[in-house]
């Protein structure tokens, strides 16, 4: 029985996050990040059962800095008691409410409240447990869409950049429709088929391994909603996709946008020729609900 762990952990760019915990898994028994609400820093903890190998934790961790052009972090190494790791994550990720959704951990015991819909999403190293500014944004954002729009006009949706494939898991408990759910990271992948499968929606969420729209399993399709909670530049890039596998009076979510990135994003979608349904504000992050007018392609 294991009775000590080693807990290796910094603070580095929101951005970079999955960057460094991916380079320091192969060294470490486990690796984890997570991002507070309302700041753009994210906190990487990894675990280790023996005494990491601190040179080549401190070598990793200078040269992905180097690499990705910031400032080395502050790394924090220490030999800890174990204890019930479950049940400390479960207090720093307790159940949260954003409109209609309860979001809570897969073994969290608390009920789903009357008139909510749960939607079980684990910490991981896939972004997406609905306590960041940003997903949130999206869940909120998704609650004005359905109360706005007649459930019939919104019959495919799109979750571009999906993550742990909460915001396909949330379209498909709400409207039980097809969602085509896309990632470029195979773990994404394999924690939001997880995360599917706990959720009850494997029939009505299609996930897929692929870079932007260029998926056979995205092309067949034009969709009614189309969210994208990831970064300004990709966003910025995807445009023009976008638009073209949009309906006529389709409404699109876009979020992972810091206050400085949104009226460039803004201009780039106007310029496709979408305008500005809602903007809602979480925090230091801003989700955009937009939609494409009728009777335009």
């Amino acid at each position: 029985m294991v009775n000590t762990l080693y807990e290796i952990s910094f603070e580095i760019p929101y951005h970079y996050a999955s960057t460094y915990a991916e380079c320091l898994e192969p060294h470490l028994d486990s690796v984890s990040w997570s991002a507070r609400e309302g700041v753009s820093i994210a906190r990487v903890v990894g675990f280790s059962n023996q005494s990491p190998d601190k040179g080549t934790i401190k070598y990793i961790i200078f040269h992905i800095s180097e690499v990705v052009g910031v400032r080395p972090p502050r790394i924090n190494i220490e030999r800890k008691p174990t204890r019930d790791w479950v049940q400390d994550n479960l207090k720093k990720f307790p159940p949260i409410t954003v409109g209609r959704y309860f979001v809570r951990g897969v073994l969290s015991s608390e009920r789903v409240p009357y008139g909510k819909i749960g939607l079980n999403i684990p910490a991981s190293v896939a972004f997406g447990t609905g306590d960041h500014g940003s997903t949130k944004g999206c869940l909120v954002a998704l609650n004005i869409i359905i109360q706005t729009s007649s459930r019939q006009h919104i019959r495919w949706a799109l979750d571009m950049g999906c993550g742990s494939g909460i915001l396909a898991i949330a379209i498909a408990k709400r409207l039980y429709i097809p969602v085509v759910a896309v990632d470029n990271d195979p773990r994404s992948i394999q924690v939001s088929k997880k995360n599917t499968k706990n959720n009850g929606v494997s029939r009505y969420v299609r996930i897929v391994y692929g870079e932007g729209y260029n998926h056979p399993e995205v092309t067949i399709h034009t969709y009614d909603l189309i969210v994208s909670n990831i970064l300004a530049k990709p966003l910025t890039r995807m445009a023009k996709d976008l638009k073209r596998h949009l309906t006529p009076g389709g409404f699109v979510v876009l979020s992972g946008l810091l206050s400085r990135d949104v009226n460039r994003i803004v201009s780039v979608y106007i310029y496709q020729g979408l305008s500005v349904f809602s903007r809602i504000e979480v925090g230091e992050w801003q989700t955009l609900v937009l939609r494409n007018p009728i009777g335009k392609k």
